[in-house]
């Protein structure tokens, strides 16, 4: 009898699970969506494949259409993820800017395909907020050591990882900055050698600061938030 009783069990977990095999639709499915920025405003779910952006990677300008006759809107910022909404037509591909809120057309060559998840990585600056300032900065690091102690920042709290020092002039203290290759930074101190388009990244490690050196990267600056 026990022997029986486990075969009748065996056979009924069987027809269940082929059951279940069968009819894919009466088991709950999971699925997954992608967060992106739609050109309403607004964040939602989306699949992956039904939004294309791309970024600049070379300059270049917005344009009011695809056509010979096309005004110049002014310069696209470098690396700035825009939202694809048509069809190419005549070497130009209909974007919506989610910085400015607007649709134009960009120079299908300046640009190319970019993964919306890498938006705010070091990799892509982040999306939805006015740009401020962009452009090519020099890109130095420090760290207490060269200060003889660490001190507060001219913002008034204690230096720490995710802080560079700015020309306030240019870069306004409490602004966000994203450095292509380090990624977002908040804006909380300035220096007396940090002049003009010049950003001094706050780093725990001295060796990493003279490793790193001098270089040249693209700065995106979105203001302050009130």
């Amino acid at each position: 009898m026990p022997l029986l009783a486990v075969a009748l069990a065996l056979s009924t977990l069987l027809q269940t699970a082929a059951l279940a095999l069968a009819s894919p639709s009466s088991m709950p499915s999971e699925t997954t969506a992608s967060v992106v920025f739609e050109p309403n405003g607004l964040h939602g779910p989306s699949q992956p494949s039904s939004v294309t952006w791309v970024a600049p990677h070379t300059e270049t300008s917005f344009w009011s259409g695809s056509g010979e006759r096309a005004e110049n809107l002014g310069p696209a910022h470098l690396w700035a993820p825009l939202q694809v909404v048509g069809q190419a037509r005549d070497h130009r591909l209909p974007i919506w800017d989610p910085s400015t809120r607007r649709r134009a057309w960009v120079d299908a060559g300046a640009v190319g395909p970019v993964d919306p998840a890498l938006v705010g990585t070091a990799y892509l600056p982040p999306i939805g907020q006015p740009i401020a300032w962009s452009g090519s900065a020099r890109i130095t690091m420090y760290t207490c050591v060269e200060l003889g102690g660490c001190a507060p920042t001219a913002s008034g709290i204690w230096p720490e990882p995710g802080q560079v020092a700015v020309d306030p002039t240019v870069i306004p203290l409490g602004s966000t900055v994203w450095v292509q290759g380090l990624g977002t930074f908040l804006a909380t101190d300035t220096g007396s050698l940090v002049r003009g388009a010049h950003l001094d990244v706050f780093t725990l490690s001295y060796q990493d600061a003279l490793a790193w050196g001098v270089q040249e990267r693209t700065v995106q600056v979105f203001p302050p938030r009130q």
